[in-house]
């Protein structure tokens, strides 16, 4: 290798001062398994950590295969390696590092036999799309709230920026490397991605959010789209409308393999809505659509029976409103005190970090307008009086400065909504369900009532009523993505006093 192409050359040219330093990390238990472990490890602890503006290493270890205590590696001689770092200055702590959206999200997390197996499935059919010209391709990776998607759908996005494809151009003779693209449409998740691109040196062009990404109409080989299911159907920006075309059919026609992260569990609005239009159906639903299932829960640490009870609650199953399950590792609880509750959620957010809460859009909120007697637009329930997410300066400003809305120290004073905080983790997340959420006392679950929402604007009235199947399912889905927002906890809150009282009566401690 040239003097001048040697990472640590490449390194010492970049820093700001040039004064870089080099730490040699030794232990007795060292073999080479466990070495590349611990490097995949660092890679995704420091591209989570503030401390360091970017991550060199180009090399993704992927080790897929358990080896002799691997485990112990992970819980015991990594901890004890990065405290000694982080008592000397040199690292954040586990947990400010833990509790960053760009660790959530890393590239470099050690994928599970599924999510491995979904990868090389992804990748031998964008190889096919390419390498042997087939007609454009979709791959649709669906799973619940929590079940990894993101993550497999981040390292897809690395590694082939990374290892890119060699692509027959379409004179049949001259070649290229393939470029990619990755888009979504929630703004937070946006965020992460432009600073995972940055942090590891990918360039300014490969993340872009979606209407960028059409006017350009610049075509790419990979085109990845998280959070598809809120892709627009309509026209609900101001766009020419002679040029218009639903975000999906554009998007197809702008790659020859379109990857996408789908959870029909999660479209929120008729904006999102496909099952009214033939082509959209085909394009996500269609025989030509591969489609690879995550079933696995990642983001809930709790035993299989409690994970399947928040399930079946956020699902509106029947006889959901039980007691939960006991479970020492998770935290289930119901509040009839207001105040009580948002005590505890700030509290966890103290002693654990990421913890917030979160609302059904039961009340009024404009970003076009102002409310007229308050500074901000407030969410009103039991006794408190909070503003709505993104009202408060300190949050604007740090959202200005790219940093997720749950990072920001300022938003515990804030309530999340469903758009906020799509896709993201919690450690504790408080889940205030709003006048709309009810007791249906036949199924004896949660139901909606959506003529009490204040998302009208994304609903459809039919007969002088919001009250449709339709609206019901969207606001179903609103609620299913705020209670599965949790890691370690969930509580609850419920504005209608029958529901609260039903709530009440499952309390485990009782």
């Amino acid at each position: 290798m040239r003097a001048n192409d040697d990472k640590l050359n490449i390194i010492k040219n970049s820093a700001d001062k040039q004064e870089e330093k080099l730490y040699i990390i030794g232990h007795s238990k060292f073999k080479k398994s466990a070495t590349l472990e611990l490097e995949q490890m660092f890679m995704n602890y420091l591209l989570g950590d503030k401390k360091f503006k970017k991550i060199y290493n180009s090399r993704n270890n992927g080790l897929s295969l358990d080896f002799y205590e691997r485990e112990a590696y992970r819980t015991g001689v990594f901890p004890e390696i990065w405290e000694r770092l982080h008592q000397q200055n040199i690292v954040s702590s586990l947990r400010d590092v833990r509790n960053s959206a760009l660790f959530a999200n890393s590239p470099f997390k050690s994928l599970s036999q599924k999510q491995e197996q979904a990868k090389n499935e992804i990748g031998l059919v964008i190889a096919e799309t390419l390498i042997n010209g087939s007609s454009n391709k979709i791959i649709k990776i669906q799973g619940l709230a929590g079940s990894g998607k993101t993550v497999l759908m981040s390292q897809l996005f690395y590694d082939i920026w990374r290892d890119p494809y060699t692509v027959l151009n379409d004179n049949g003779r001259t070649k290229h490397q393939s470029k990619i693209a990755l888009l979504v449409r929630h703004e937070q998740q946006l965020r992460t991605y432009e600073q995972i691109a940055k942090k590891l040196d990918m360039g300014t062009n490969v993340v872009s959010d979606i209407p960028s990404f059409i006017r350009k109409k610049e075509k790419v080989d990979v085109l990845l789209v998280d959070e598809a299911h809120l892709l627009w159907s309509g026209n609900y920006g101001r766009v020419n409308k002679n040029e218009w075309k639903p975000d999906l059919i554009a998007l197809h026609e702008l790659a020859k393999t379109l990857v996408l992260i789908y959870d029909p569990k999660q479209v929120t609005s008729a904006r999102n809505k496909i099952d009214d239009n033939e082509e959209l159906f085909q394009l996500i639903n269609g025989f030509d659509t591969r489609t690879i299932y995550l079933e696995e829960q990642w983001r809930i640490h709790a035993s299989p029976e409690m994970r399947q009870w928040i399930q079946e609650l956020a699902h509106f199953e029947k006889n959901s409103l039980i007691k939960p399950p006991k479970d020492e590792d998770y935290d289930v609880e119901f509040f009839d005190n207001s105040r009580e509750f948002k005590a505890a959620i700030e509290t966890k957010n103290k002693q654990n970090g990421l913890s917030r809460m979160v609302a059904t859009y039961d009340w009024q909120y404009s970003q076009s307008s102002r409310p007229e007697d308050d500074k901000y637009w407030m969410v009103n329930f039991g006794t408190e009086v909070m503003p709505w997410n993104l009202e408060l300066p300190q949050v604007k400003e740090a959202q200005n400065k790219q940093i997720p809305w749950q990072e920001i120290n300022e938003s515990i004073g804030e309530v999340g909504s469903d758009f906020t905080v799509q896709g993201i983790d919690l450690n504790y997340v408080g889940v205030i369900l709003g006048p709309s959420v009810i007791w249906n006392k036949h199924t004896n679950s949660l139901d909606i009532d959506p003529d009490y929402s204040c998302d009208h604007l994304k609903m459809r009235k039919q007969n002088g009523t919001y009250n449709t199947i339709e609206n019901k399912a969207f606001l179903k889905n609103v609620v299913n993505v705020l209670l599965t927002r949790g890691v370690h906890g969930t509580y609850i809150y419920a504005v209608n006093k029958e529901l609260r009282q039903r709530l009440m009566l499952l309390n485990r401690r009782k």
